[in-house]
């Protein structure tokens, strides 16, 4: 059974009679109320059977348009692993789709709706994508000068969809940022760069199609990492003051990126953990349609009393803390109010969590700790070894209803609600 967790669509097949042949159509069922628009979906080559080593495969609705799907290689040998798509359909609907087996050269072109891009700086006035990159320990990008600028875009990789972007600090500060959009356009490939060329902060003012728009003060921002210890909250990674790292390499791998979704891959080797030493393995994907990414984590052993930690920074949150059940399978955490920069404009901030990866929250001290006004939860493994957890944000000028704080909480329990109930496929 393969279950897709993040956004909420289910792929539930017939292993028995779907293996070793082809497969000509799909049958989804909602088994809720609820309209789900840019449902998310996901068939495995092996499930979808083979036609020819040339024919590839694609859906279609029963008036026989295309709906939007991309092929993905996930393991990177040159051969496609999964058909994803997205797809709308309606509360308690049952819808069949077919699949046609066409040739690649002939597949259509779907508007692009998600992102994933790592620029760095080849040259002064050269920033090229990096599909992967590694830093070690003493090597630490730093502020930069004329002679030895800044080399990354964005400060490392960028993810976004039609709603709102995300970014990770490469530089060894692993924290988690948030880039309000104002317009569904992929924008983040040309964010973060100076007219001359050169990688600099230009996203703190607002421009047509957003701005940064999260303080992440002295935390780890949204759905960063840190480690639980008897005596102390340990962040992964280090401080912008700091030149050496608490990790010994850090690796970026992209995965893939298109249409429907975006993949891409951090991990992170030798965090020292008292006296152990942990590697850490991310896989972040944004999908289509929805205000947020899926996290999915493993890591090696950590030390005796050690215990994982996420969270969503609080620096600018005065109102109350949310944190909701749903049917005792997962768990929601989250903060709405004017938590932009200088409080200017209404965000709304959340986690959902697997009920079988949650253990509590809690909250950092406001001074005198590595991380610092931080909303946290302790996360345990799955039966599996892996950590999930979605991260979500939603940002008033995307959106104006997102002021309203009742408007943004429906939509995390919708979320929720969606991934108690996922939509059923089955030939």
């Amino acid at each position: 059974m393969k279950v897709l967790l993040s956004l909420g669509l289910a792929a539930l097949l017939c292993g028995s009679c779907m293996e070793n042949k082809s497969i000509r159509e799909i049958t989804l069922s909602n088994p809720n109320d609820s309209y789900r628009q840019d449902e998310s979906g996901i068939i495995t080559r092996k499930k979808l059977g083979k036609r020819n080593d040339t024919l590839v495969p694609i859906l279609k609705n029963r008036k026989g348009e295309y709906i939007p799907c991309q092929l993905d290689d996930l393991d990177g040998d040159g051969k496609w692993d999964e058909l994803a798509f997205v797809y709308d359909i309606k509360g308690k609907e049952t819808l069949t789709l077919q699949i046609e087996w066409i040739d690649q050269a002939q597949y259509p072109v779907f508007p692009r709706r998600t992102n994933v891009h790592f620029g760095k700086m080849k040259s002064p006035g050269v920033i090229e994508e990096k599909y992967t990159d590694v830093h070690g320990k003493e090597n630490l990008a730093r502020g930069g000068d004329n002679a030895h600028p800044y080399p990354y875009q964005t400060d490392g990789p960028s993810w976004e969809n039609d709603k709102m972007g995300f970014r990770h600090y490469f530089d060894g500060r692993n924290c988690r940022d948030v880039f309000g959009k104002r317009i569904p356009d992929i924008v983040l490939d040309t964010v973060g760069i100076r007219p001359d060329g050169i990688p600099r902060d230009t996203y703190h003012v607002l421009r047509q199609w957003g701005r940064d728009i999260m303080s992440a003060a002295n935390s780890f921002g949204l759905g960063g990492i840190a480690v639980q210890l008897p005596d102390t909250l340990l962040r992964m990674g280090v401080t912008i003051d700091e030149t050496v790292d608490n990790i010994d390499s850090t690796r970026y791998t992209f995965v893939c990126k298109g249409p429907v979704r975006s993949v891409f891959k951090l991990d992170f080797y030798g965090w020292q953990v008292k006296n152990t030493k942990v590697d850490v393995h991310e896989k972040i994907t944004i999908w289509t349609g929805k205000y947020g990414y899926e996290n999915e984590i493993a890591t090696s052993p950590l030390p005796e009393e050690a215990i994982l930690v996420s969270g969503i920074v609080g620096n600018f949150n005065d109102m109350p803390q949310r944190l909701e059940t749903y049917d005792n399978q997962y768990i929601s955490m989250s903060t709405h109010d004017k938590q932009t920069y200088d409080k200017e404009w209404y965000m709304g901030m959340s986690l959902i969590i697997p009920s079988d990866n949650y253990i509590e929250t809690f909250n950092t001290p406001q001074e005198n700790s590595d991380i610092l006004k931080t909303w946290c939860v302790k996360l345990r493994p799955n039966k599996e070894g892996i950590y999930r957890f979605n991260a979500y944000a939603a940002w008033e000028l995307s959106n104006p209803q997102f002021t309203d704080r009742n408007y943004y909480m429906r939509m995390i329990d919708t979320y929720a609600k969606n991934m108690c109930e996922p939509v059923q496929i089955s030939r």
